[in-house]
């Protein structure tokens, strides 16, 4: 769980910090790359804080691609755990199974752009 935000008050003391155009830019960048404002990675950096890289924009698309497929399975493990096996459930675990397989194949760095699992 995130620690509470500080009150406003709290961050108002202002540290001036000389640096040249080439150090300014890279930090900037790195800040970019964090997905933060520059002072609040600067203040994170400074104090040693724990900076969390943002997970790659072709990830969360997988991950929002996945998440219906997600929500049936969770369905038709419940029907199964039930005794009420749904009809057509194979053609449904067989789409469940080759997006595993090619989230996998993903996840390894082996998979081509074809939504389709290699055979």
């Amino acid at each position: 769980m995130p620690r509470p935000l500080k009150p406003r008050d709290d961050l108002r003391q202002r540290f001036d910090l000389y640096l040249d155009a080439g150090e300014v830019e890279q930090l900037r960048s790195y800040a970019a790359a964090a997905r933060l404002p520059m002072s609040t990675y600067l203040r994170r950096v400074a104090l040693r804080q724990r900076i969390e890289a943002p997970p790659p924009a072709a990830n969360v698309a997988r991950w929002r691609e996945l998440a219906p497929l997600a929500n049936n399975l969770n369905q038709l493990v419940r029907a199964c755990h039930s005794g009420q096996a749904p009809e057509g459930i194979y053609p449904a675990v067989a789409s469940l199974s080759g997006q595993v397989r090619l989230l996998r194949l993903e996840l390894l760095g082996a998979a081509t752009d074809e939504r389709e699992p290699p055979p």
